[in-house]
Protein backbone atom coordinates (compact mmCIF):
# COMPACT_ATOMS: atom_id res chain seq x y z
CA UNK A 1 0.00 0.00 0.00
CA UNK A 2 1.59 3.46 -0.71
CA UNK A 3 1.42 6.16 1.30
CA UNK A 4 -1.38 9.04 1.36
CA UNK A 5 -0.06 11.96 -0.44
CA UNK A 6 -0.95 14.24 -3.24
CA UNK A 7 2.25 14.54 -5.09
CA UNK A 8 3.49 16.49 -9.02
CA UNK A 9 5.44 14.36 -11.31
CA UNK A 10 7.19 16.88 -13.50
CA UNK A 11 9.23 16.09 -16.82
CA UNK A 12 13.05 15.85 -16.27
CA UNK A 13 15.39 18.98 -17.55
CA UNK A 14 11.79 20.52 -19.22
CA UNK A 15 11.35 24.46 -17.99
CA UNK A 16 8.48 26.97 -18.16
CA UNK A 17 9.11 28.68 -21.12
CA UNK A 18 7.94 31.85 -19.68
CA UNK A 19 5.52 32.65 -17.08
CA UNK A 20 2.14 32.17 -18.00
CA UNK A 21 3.27 28.88 -20.18
CA UNK A 22 4.17 25.37 -18.38
CA UNK A 23 5.42 22.43 -19.58
CA UNK A 24 3.10 18.68 -19.43
CA UNK A 25 3.38 17.81 -16.16
CA UNK A 26 1.90 14.95 -13.94
CA UNK A 27 -0.45 15.02 -10.60
CA UNK A 28 -0.47 12.01 -8.44
CA UNK A 29 -3.55 12.17 -6.32
CA UNK A 30 -5.18 10.35 -3.38
CA UNK A 31 -8.65 9.41 -3.07
CA UNK A 32 -9.81 7.18 -0.05
CA UNK A 33 -6.16 7.39 1.27
CA UNK A 34 -4.86 5.01 -1.30
CA UNK A 35 -2.50 6.89 -4.45
CA UNK A 36 -4.01 6.87 -7.62
CA UNK A 37 -1.23 5.03 -9.16
CA UNK A 38 -2.90 3.45 -11.98
CA UNK A 39 -3.92 7.21 -13.25
CA UNK A 40 -0.31 7.99 -12.71
CA UNK A 41 1.07 5.73 -15.07
CA UNK A 42 -1.58 5.77 -17.46
CA UNK A 43 -0.84 9.62 -17.80
CA UNK A 44 2.80 8.89 -17.36
CA UNK A 45 2.79 6.52 -20.45
CA UNK A 46 0.04 8.65 -22.80
CA UNK A 47 1.69 11.69 -22.30
CA UNK A 48 5.43 10.17 -23.14
CA UNK A 49 4.14 8.67 -26.65
CA UNK A 50 4.89 5.27 -24.98
CA UNK A 51 3.68 1.63 -25.81
CA UNK A 52 2.89 -0.64 -22.87
CA UNK A 53 6.10 -2.55 -25.02
CA UNK A 54 8.35 0.21 -25.09
CA UNK A 55 7.61 1.55 -20.93
CA UNK A 56 8.30 -2.36 -20.01
CA UNK A 57 11.75 -2.42 -22.13
CA UNK A 58 12.46 0.97 -20.45
CA UNK A 59 11.70 0.77 -16.98
CA UNK A 60 12.49 -3.32 -16.69
CA UNK A 61 8.74 -3.38 -15.48
CA UNK A 62 7.34 -6.70 -16.94
CA UNK A 63 4.63 -5.61 -19.61
CA UNK A 64 1.91 -8.20 -17.62
CA UNK A 65 2.67 -6.21 -14.27
CA UNK A 66 2.20 -2.86 -15.80
CA UNK A 67 -0.66 -3.54 -17.24
CA UNK A 68 -2.02 -4.74 -13.96
CA UNK A 69 -1.23 -1.57 -12.54
CA UNK A 70 -2.62 0.68 -15.16
CA UNK A 71 -5.78 -0.63 -14.71
CA UNK A 72 -5.83 -0.66 -10.73
CA UNK A 73 -5.46 -4.56 -10.52
CA UNK A 74 -2.01 -4.38 -8.45
CA UNK A 75 -0.46 -1.23 -6.36
CA UNK A 76 3.32 -1.06 -7.02
CA UNK A 77 5.86 -0.84 -4.89
CA UNK A 78 7.25 2.20 -4.66
CA UNK A 79 10.43 1.57 -6.38
CA UNK A 80 8.59 -0.09 -8.95
CA UNK A 81 6.32 3.50 -9.45
CA UNK A 82 10.08 5.05 -9.77
CA UNK A 83 11.01 2.84 -12.16
CA UNK A 84 7.86 3.67 -14.45
CA UNK A 85 8.04 7.38 -13.98
CA UNK A 86 12.19 7.93 -14.54
CA UNK A 87 11.52 5.76 -17.79
CA UNK A 88 8.97 8.14 -18.86
CA UNK A 89 11.23 11.07 -17.64
CA UNK A 90 9.48 12.26 -15.01
CA UNK A 91 9.56 12.61 -11.08
CA UNK A 92 7.89 13.26 -8.09
CA UNK A 93 7.35 16.59 -6.22
CA UNK A 94 5.10 17.62 -3.23
CA UNK A 95 1.52 19.23 -3.95
CA UNK A 96 -0.89 20.64 -1.23
CA UNK A 97 -4.28 19.14 -2.11
CA UNK A 98 -6.04 15.73 -1.75
CA UNK A 99 -8.67 17.21 -4.30
CA UNK A 100 -9.31 15.03 -7.38
CA UNK A 101 -6.94 16.58 -9.95
CA UNK A 102 -8.01 16.52 -13.97
CA UNK A 103 -6.33 12.81 -14.63
CA UNK A 104 -8.47 11.07 -11.62
CA UNK A 105 -11.57 12.33 -13.08
CA UNK A 106 -10.70 12.24 -16.55
CA UNK A 107 -10.36 8.27 -15.67
CA UNK A 108 -13.92 8.02 -14.09
CA UNK A 109 -15.55 9.73 -16.93
CA UNK A 110 -13.41 7.09 -18.80
CA UNK A 111 -15.05 4.90 -17.15
CA UNK A 112 -18.62 6.37 -16.82
CA UNK A 113 -18.47 6.89 -20.90
CA UNK A 114 -17.58 3.23 -21.52
CA UNK A 115 -20.67 2.17 -19.24
CA UNK A 116 -22.27 4.40 -21.21
CA UNK A 117 -23.52 6.36 -18.02
CA UNK A 118 -23.77 9.85 -18.96
CA UNK A 119 -25.16 11.20 -15.89
CA UNK A 120 -22.06 10.15 -13.71
CA UNK A 121 -19.46 11.24 -16.18
CA UNK A 122 -21.36 14.69 -16.48
CA UNK A 123 -21.17 14.86 -12.35
CA UNK A 124 -17.32 13.71 -12.35
CA UNK A 125 -16.99 16.15 -15.17
CA UNK A 126 -19.12 19.06 -12.36
CA UNK A 127 -16.92 17.86 -9.65
CA UNK A 128 -13.88 18.72 -11.85
CA UNK A 129 -15.14 22.38 -11.89
CA UNK A 130 -15.77 22.60 -8.26
CA UNK A 131 -12.36 20.66 -7.23
CA UNK A 132 -10.61 23.32 -9.59
CA UNK A 133 -12.93 26.36 -8.29
CA UNK A 134 -12.14 25.14 -4.72
CA UNK A 135 -8.34 25.80 -5.06
CA UNK A 136 -6.06 28.75 -5.79
CA UNK A 137 -3.23 29.82 -7.15
CA UNK A 138 -0.10 27.23 -7.60
CA UNK A 139 -2.37 24.49 -6.09
CA UNK A 140 -5.36 25.20 -8.67
CA UNK A 141 -2.80 24.59 -11.40
CA UNK A 142 -1.28 21.57 -9.75
CA UNK A 143 -4.72 20.15 -10.14
CA UNK A 144 -4.24 20.49 -14.42
CA UNK A 145 -0.76 19.00 -14.67
CA UNK A 146 -1.43 16.02 -15.05
CA UNK A 147 -2.38 15.45 -18.88
CA UNK A 148 -5.03 13.16 -18.92
CA UNK A 149 -4.87 9.88 -20.55
CA UNK A 150 -8.01 10.05 -23.57
CA UNK A 151 -11.04 8.81 -22.13
CA UNK A 152 -12.46 7.58 -25.35
CA UNK A 153 -14.64 10.26 -26.05
CA UNK A 154 -13.29 13.54 -28.13
CA UNK A 155 -15.33 15.74 -26.64
CA UNK A 156 -14.90 15.05 -23.35
CA UNK A 157 -11.27 15.43 -23.87
CA UNK A 158 -11.81 18.81 -25.36
CA UNK A 159 -14.46 19.46 -22.33
CA UNK A 160 -11.74 18.57 -19.51
CA UNK A 161 -9.17 20.80 -21.43
CA UNK A 162 -11.61 23.42 -21.74
CA UNK A 163 -12.26 23.62 -17.89
CA UNK A 164 -9.05 23.59 -17.01
CA UNK A 165 -8.15 26.63 -19.27
CA UNK A 166 -11.31 28.19 -17.89
CA UNK A 167 -11.02 28.13 -14.61
CA UNK A 168 -7.05 28.58 -14.84
CA UNK A 169 -7.37 31.79 -16.94
CA UNK A 170 -10.36 33.53 -14.75
CA UNK A 171 -7.05 33.69 -12.32
CA UNK A 172 -4.65 34.66 -14.88
CA UNK A 173 -2.80 31.31 -13.96
CA UNK A 174 -0.45 29.42 -16.10
CA UNK A 175 -1.94 27.39 -18.71
CA UNK A 176 -0.31 23.39 -19.10
CA UNK A 177 0.37 22.63 -22.66
CA UNK A 178 -1.29 19.99 -22.39
CA UNK A 179 -4.64 22.32 -22.37
CA UNK A 180 -3.42 24.12 -25.15
CA UNK A 181 -2.95 21.27 -27.02
CA UNK A 182 -6.93 19.78 -27.01
CA UNK A 183 -8.24 22.37 -29.39
CA UNK A 184 -11.20 20.36 -30.04
CA UNK A 185 -13.62 20.84 -32.83
CA UNK A 186 -15.84 24.07 -33.13
CA UNK A 187 -17.17 22.96 -36.24
CA UNK A 188 -18.66 19.62 -34.60
CA UNK A 189 -20.52 21.12 -31.53
CA UNK A 190 -21.11 19.20 -28.87
CA UNK A 191 -23.01 19.30 -25.00
CA UNK A 192 -23.23 16.61 -22.51
CA UNK A 193 -26.05 14.36 -21.44
CA UNK A 194 -26.56 15.98 -18.49
CA UNK A 195 -30.42 14.65 -18.03
CA UNK A 196 -33.43 13.50 -20.58
CA UNK A 197 -34.42 16.73 -19.96
CA UNK A 198 -31.46 18.65 -21.41
CA UNK A 199 -31.89 22.29 -22.62
CA UNK A 200 -30.17 23.35 -25.56
CA UNK A 201 -27.04 25.94 -24.38
CA UNK A 202 -27.04 29.30 -25.48
CA UNK A 203 -24.06 30.22 -27.16
CA UNK A 204 -23.33 33.71 -26.12
CA UNK A 205 -23.33 31.86 -22.65
CA UNK A 206 -20.54 29.32 -22.99
CA UNK A 207 -17.32 30.81 -22.04
CA UNK A 208 -14.49 31.12 -25.12
CA UNK A 209 -12.16 28.38 -23.77
CA UNK A 210 -15.57 25.89 -24.64
CA UNK A 211 -17.23 27.72 -27.66
CA UNK A 212 -13.61 27.82 -29.29
CA UNK A 213 -13.46 24.10 -28.98
CA UNK A 214 -17.12 23.38 -30.18
CA UNK A 215 -18.19 22.48 -26.16
CA UNK A 216 -21.77 24.06 -25.45
CA UNK A 217 -21.37 24.30 -21.86
CA UNK A 218 -23.08 27.19 -20.05
CA UNK A 219 -20.62 29.73 -17.45
CA UNK A 220 -23.74 29.17 -15.21
CA UNK A 221 -23.48 25.18 -15.29
CA UNK A 222 -19.88 24.97 -13.72
CA UNK A 223 -20.72 26.70 -10.57
CA UNK A 224 -21.94 25.08 -7.34
CA UNK A 225 -25.62 25.17 -6.44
Amino acid sequence: MLLCETRLCLPERRQPADAMRLPDMLLLTSKGGVMAANVLARSARAASGLSQSDLSSRSGVAGSSLSLIEHGKREPLVTTLDALLRATRHSIVTVPTVRSDAAHIASEISDATEASDDAVAFRRFLQLADNLAAERGATRVGLTLTEPAPTGSGHWDAAIAALCEYRLTSDDLPVPDWVAARTGNPEDSWAPRSSVYDIPADPARVPAAFLRRGILIESATLESV
